[in-house]
């Protein structure tokens, strides 16, 4: 699979001491991201908004859990998965734990994103996760 650029997703994860979800980072250095534009008439005008998709490769797949598998742990270790209302962005992240999509967008020049659908296509010549995403 051709890459073109690393991501770092943020699984949402229940903080037990806080009681609060929170977002743990997890970097993947090969991916292939890919920005379209999709556009709506909304109260009889036009709006644009960007979409991604995203693919990870198999072979980046060693530390990922099934979305139960991961909620099941005692802590977030070096394990990652994903599953719908987590984060993303466009390269590597070397802050910790965040509450919220705002909180990264500050902090972030760059893509910034939330999963909205993804599957496990681990089956035939080109294994993969896939993600669709948004703004």
């Amino acid at each position: 699979m051709i890459t073109n650029t690393d991501l770092t997703i943020f699984n949402r994860y229940p903080d037990r001491q806080s009681k609060k979800m929170v977002y743990v980072p997890h970097y993947i250095d090969a991916v292939w991201f890919h920005t379209d534009q999709k556009t709506d008439i909304v109260d009889g005008g036009l709006t644009s908004k960007d979409v991604y998709k995203i693919r990870i490769p198999y072979e980046k797949c060693e530390k990922w859990l099934p979305e139960n598998g991961f909620k099941a742990q005692e802590s977030t270790s070096e394990n990652w998965t994903v599953q719908n209302g987590d984060l993303f962005m466009v390269g590597r992240w070397t802050g910790g734990a965040v509450s919220r999509i705002a909180e990264l967008k500050k902090q972030v020049d760059g893509i910034v994103g939330e999963v909205l659908s993804h599957s496990e296509n681990f089956f035939g010549g080109s294994k993969h996760i896939r993600i669709g995403g948004g703004a």
